[in-house]
């Protein structure tokens, strides 16, 4: 009785408890986790997230293209990456298995500046935890993990920003010209 009893203290004490050391990464990115539920982690997830959108602004390419992958309790169509590019504000393409992605899914594709809407919306709702990995160099979300809720079960959202690449006006111009060259040609 004595040990039924201590055990399943136990197990209710661990479960509640969240990781607020930083995972390991390499040294281009930071992993900041925000245990659940106290002002001070959501003062400090704010400021984090204050502190990312502004290197992202003075860092931010005028185009870039990205993957974009999303884990959730969803179909597994829902879960495939999405290959995307943006111009200035706008997804200008998106792809899944190289082939377009379909037109009600378009709202999936999302910008950098989408994420951050993303997690702000978590820090606003308050969401029971929050941990985000973000680029030191540029500030923009590398990772994203989302669970609003430790009551309800399979309602975690996580997202992973890869494979990052500014493209330069010269490499646009570039690959806009060899389309022309090759609509002449036929």
């Amino acid at each position: 009785m004595k040990y039924t009893l201590l055990t399943t203290l136990c197990a209710g004490l661990l479960s509640g408890c969240v990781a607020t050391n930083p995972a390991l990464t390499d040294n281009t990115s930071a992993v900041v986790q925000h245990p659940a539920p106290s002002t001070d982690s959501y003062f400090l997830a704010n400021r984090d997230l204050l502190a990312a959108e502004t290197k992202w602004r003075l860092h931010k390419p005028a185009h870039y293209r990205y993957t974009l992958q999303r884990s959730c309790f969803c179909t597994a169509e829902f879960r495939k990456p999405i290959a995307i590019e943006v111009s200035g504000n706008t997804v200008t393409q998106s792809t899944v298995d190289g082939v377009a992605l379909a037109l009600e899914r378009r709202a999936d594709a999302l910008t950098v500046e989408d994420l951050f809407d993303i997690i702000r919306k978590a820090v606003d709702s308050k969401a029971a935890r929050i941990s985000v990995q973000y680029d030191l160099d540029n500030g923009r979300p590398l990772s994203i993990s989302i669970d609003q809720n430790l009551q309800m079960a399979d309602e975690e959202m996580h997202y992973t920003a890869s494979d990052f690449k500014a493209v330069t006006k010269a490499k646009a111009k570039k690959k806009a010209k060899k389309t022309v060259k090759k609509s002449t040609k036929k």
